[in-house]
């Protein structure tokens, strides 16, 4: 069995393969199911599961002790567990995968869900949760006729799932303004799952779960999404001075994207939903239905999931970067909005009466145009000790399909004859023709060789077959065992690409501009966590060594008062 072909760094250890691995990562096989131990303080009636998407651990530690003690992340970390790494052990550092991961403790391999997108029978990317045995479904009930999503590619059981099965009556709510981002949350039996469509303008679910309880209409309906980007988006006062103070970029940044018509610099039309995503208006939809879940949670004692999936700040940062005015406005609105929520548990159930965890589903990295830090001493060649976050010194850049498909194409061409051999991409995916496909042996082998040698010229670190079975990932963080973790050799796409730490493939919202994660470098692979539990942790708790993916899953469960699902069930509870 071949390893990782083309890495220019640890090329014996690639060489050597995935075959020799032993012991699998949590995830790859289920876990026997172990319920939690008894607890000294009831399980919380509710508890809230945030993921604030692109959201790395670097940023955390660098920004969040400069925002003001009344805001939302200084309630958790005053009042909880802060948790400095949560380490992801697979490389495909996505939303899709991110979520799967969080939510079932398994990793793409074993989860099934291994990219953001697949490629649709017409060559252009889908979502990978696209159903067509459902349709959308508006907050109305009225039905959209579009396919809807599903988790019929998820293979494991979600935190949602046992939940529903354990306990009669517990209710599961999930928001996002992405389907990838709201159904691993929801699981397969939610009360309400909502996403926002961006075509018909509002929040859907879809034929596959319930209607939307009546209070979701006037807060996600397309009259709802319009009046929430009706006043575009404006900075001043006090937060436009915060932010004048410490954004590393000057406001229209060289490398921020103009999404839809957005513009580049404050104040910002927001003229349509496409464009509402990438600013704060966004997240303050998702917040207003999780505060009405909170207040509509009922008179019963069953417990209530809230999943909450921020998506505000992943767009954000894609089209400006997470150097901006823009990224540093977001997430002083984002502290603000957890304060809000928070205080609104108050009200509901009291501040003992409720348990939080907050956590994000990946990293990033900044604009080629603005690198992490030249300045310093180690990217200047002093004696500073290694990047803990494993950036690079040298300015990153983008890989745009076009320029993949091309070259990877050029290359099996030039190595077994003329094709075509390639159909299209879905990153991190390079899917093949049905000839491409059917290679196998020495020519496959060749063809890896071939695409793996001239992706190193664009950036791609190697390349790997994604059809390829192994018997086992082995254990810690090498960078076979997170390859070998990101795929699913049962699902989409031929050929993995392994990105270098100084490139990234292109988001696509606004082509030739802004910043993507995806990489298996801490700076993507590293995010923060903290854990409010009112007699479960110790309040203003500071925790170094990095805790495992698993942890998210295994602790949420603990808290509601349910077994770990089977892929989490190893994982650490950081309530003990």
């Amino acid at each position: 069995m071949r390893g990782l072909v083309g890495s220019r760094a640890k090329r014996p250890l690639l060489a050597a393969g995935f075959m020799s691995f032993v012991v699998c990562f949590a995830g790859c096989r289920a876990a026997a199911p172990a319920r939690s131990g008894a607890s000294a303080s009831p399980p919380p009636r509710l508890v809230m599961s945030i993921v604030v998407d692109q959201f790395p651990a670097w940023e955390a530690a660098e920004r969040l002790p400069l925002l003001p003690a009344g805001g939302g992340f200084a309630r958790l970390r005053r009042e909880g567990l802060s948790v400095k790494e949560l380490r992801y052990a697979h490389a495909s550092t996505d939303t899709a995968a991110g979520h799967a991961a969080l939510y079932t403790g398994g990793a793409p391999r074993a989860s099934g869900l291994s990219a953001n997108e697949v490629l649709g029978r017409d060559g252009k990317p889908q979502s990978i949760l696209r159903d067509e045995k459902t349709r959308l479904v508006a907050t109305n009930g009225a039905m959209i006729d579009r396919p809807g999503s599903s988790l019929a590619r998820l293979r494991l059981e979600t935190l949602a799932d046992v939940l529903v099965d354990e306990i009669p009556g517990a209710r599961v709510y999930s928001f996002s303004l992405k389907d990838r981002g709201a159904l691993p949350g929801a699981g397969r039996r939610p009360t309400a799952a909502l996403w926002l469509d961006v075509p018909s303008g509002q929040l859907v679910t879809s034929t596959l779960f319930p209607t939307p309880p009546a209070w979701t209409t006037a807060l996600g309906d397309a009259a709802a999404v319009a009046a929430a980007r009706a006043g575009g988006w404006s900075l001043g006062g006090a937060d436009g001075r915060f932010v004048a103070e410490h954004a590393r970029t000057t406001d229209d940044q060289d490398g921020e994207g103009d999404l839809d018509g957005l513009g580049r610099q404050f104040p910002h039309p927001v003229p349509s939903t496409k464009a509402l995503r990438a600013t704060p208006l966004g997240d303050r939809l998702l917040l207003a239905l999780a505060r009405a879940a909170i207040a509509n949670l009922g008179t019963d004692a069953a417990p209530t999931l809230l999943a909450l999936s921020l998506s505000s700040n992943d767009y954000v940062q894609h089209v400006f970067g997470p150097d901006s005015w823009e990224a540093w406005a977001e997430l002083v609105e984002l502290d603000r909005g957890l304060a809000e929520l928070f205080a609104a548990a108050d009200r509901a159930v009291g501040p003992q009466g409720w348990a939080a965890l907050l956590t994000s589903d990946h990293g990033g990295g900044p604009l080629p145009e603005v690198t992490f830090d030249l300045a310093s001493a180690r990217c200047a060649g002093g004696d500073a000790p290694p990047d803990p976050w494993e950036r690079a010194c040298e300015p990153r850049r983008r890989l745009d399909a076009t320029a993949i498909l091309t070259t990877i194409e050029a290359a099996i061409v030039a190595e077994l004859g003329p094709g075509p051999w390639v159909r299209g991409f879905a990153e991190p995916l390079v899917y093949l023709t049905p000839r491409g496909r059917a290679l196998a042996g020495a020519e496959r082998g060749r063809m890896v060789r071939a695409a793996a040698a001239a992706m190193q010229r664009l950036g791609v670190r190697a390349v790997e077959d994604a059809r390829a079975r192994r018997e086992s990932c082995g254990d810690g963080g090498s960078l076979e065992g997170l390859v070998c973790r990101a795929i699913d050799p049962d699902g989409p796409g031929d050929l993995y690409l392994v990105l270098a730490p100084t490139a990234f493939f292109e988001a696509d919202l606004v082509p030739g501009f802004g910043t993507n994660h995806g990489s298996p470098y801490l700076y993507d692979r590293a995010v923060p966590l903290f854990v409010r539990a009112p007699g479960r942790v110790t309040a203003g708790a500071v925790r170094e060594a990095p805790a495992d993916a698993t942890a998210f899953a295994r602790t949420a469960a603990s808290l509601l008062g349910i077994r770990a699902p089977a892929a989490a069930a190893g994982g650490e509870d950081l309530t003990r």
